[in-house]
């Protein structure tokens, strides 16, 4: 009993020392799996990664931000001649799209203090009458062919505070037709407006702007 078990030892470590050894291996089945491998996908993309690699943080590229874009911005109030300089400027920063002009409502340049046309000289020459007893002697008729001949003109101001004051002065002595209007115009004012710009540009054309004139910007509607 005990040679046997002694013999069985020793066949025992003599097979586990040719399997170390590599003895035994074409006796033994294939320990890989060849379907497997044959159902491996682009093996050839496979590439090894360092410990750098594997361990580095991952950095996630923010999304690029595109500059807003403002719909419609106004510039003025330019005369004629800045207009177009303006516009010659702003088509040599090439800051795209094309400028538009918007003409502005002209403002008088003086306030004219009068009464309304009195339909023929006999009418002009009554009133006039009618203000030398009230005491009124600063006037003259109008004779300029329009809706306010024969009118009488009581007084030209540069503005109109000035002329609403005369007036308040003409009603106290009993004058009660007189009224204020514009008298003459400025030179007509052109506003310009942007359109699809984003806020650089617009920085760049109002920068551009304030060397030839007073710049208002402001808000308009799209086109």
């Amino acid at each position: 009993m005990l040679k046997s078990l002694l013999w069985f030892l020793l066949l025992a470590n003599a097979g586990l020392f040719a399997l170390q050894r590599g003895y035994l291996d074409p006796f033994l089945p294939d320990q890989h799996d060849p379907q497997r491998l044959q159902q491996q996908l682009a093996p050839e993309r496979m590439r090894l990664l360092s410990l750098e690699a594997v361990t580095a943080p991952v950095v996630i590229a923010e999304p690029a931000v595109a500059p807003e874009t403002l719909a419609c911005v106004e510039l003025g109030e330019f005369s004629e001649a800045e207009a177009s300089r303006f516009e010659a400027g702003f088509v040599a920063l090439a800051l795209g799209g094309s400028p538009t002009r918007r003409r502005l409502a002209d403002e008088a340049s003086s306030h004219l203090v009068f009464i309304p046309s009195q339909g023929d000289k006999v009418g002009a020459e009554r009133k006039s009458a009618e203000l030398r007893r009230l005491g009124v002697a600063d006037f003259y008729v109008l004779q300029a062919p329009g809706k306010r001949q024969f009118g009488i003109s009581l007084g030209v101001f540069r503005t109109r505070a000035a002329a609403d004051v005369h007036l308040s002065e003409l009603e106290a002595r009993g004058v009660r037709s007189a009224r204020v209007g514009a008298f003459g115009s400025a030179d007509p004012k052109i506003a310009i407006q942007l359109h699809a710009l984003d806020q650089s540009s617009v920085n760049a054309a109002v920068q551009l702007a304030t060397t030839l004139a007073k710049v208002k910007q402001r808000e308009c509607a799209a086109q």
